[in-house]
């Protein structure tokens, strides 16, 4: 269960790398909670790059599209592997507070990523962006859960 361990402690580094990159008092005064989802998320998606896509399926409600990308992410790594810098949790603003639903506007970097083909070695450069959206997160048995990405 070493892995497991690493795993956690990576993605313990992403979330305190990301934290110290951005100033949180920029972060909503919301329930602390209700925020948690979208780092998660973002989180998971640093981790899935790495090919690490158990977190990500976790990261957000089953019926979340936002969890299609695990299968993109899957089907590429059987020919393929991602490096870069990933992404990073630019701002999160509320949008609607609501008590069992939260909408937020969220701004997420995404560093450029090189795909590099297992036969071959192959590479290829993503260029990075800035991906603008908004998170929908919903309490359900009081606890707060991506729902949607819009």
């Amino acid at each position: 269960s070493d892995q497991v361990n690493s795993g956690q402690v990576i993605a313990d580094q992403i979330r305190v790398d990301q934290r110290q990159g951005n100033d949180l008092s920029l972060l909503p005064a919301v329930e602390p909670a209700a925020i948690e989802p979208i780092i998660n998320y973002v989180d998971s998606l640093n981790l899935a790059l790495g090919g690490d896509l158990s977190k990500l399926k976790q990261a957000a409600a089953a019926e979340c599209a936002c969890l299609d990308i695990s299968s993109r992410l899957a089907s590429l790594f059987t020919n393929a592997s991602l490096r870069g810098q990933g992404y990073k949790l630019v701002k999160v603003l509320i949008n609607s507070d609501g008590q069992q639903q939260k909408v937020f506007d969220v701004v997420i970097n995404r560093a450029a990523l090189t795909k590099i083909e297992k036969n071959g070695g192959q590479q290829q450069i993503w260029s990075g962006s800035e991906i603008s959206n908004q998170f929908v997160v919903a309490k359900r048995d009081g606890v707060w859960q991506l729902i949607q990405i819009r």
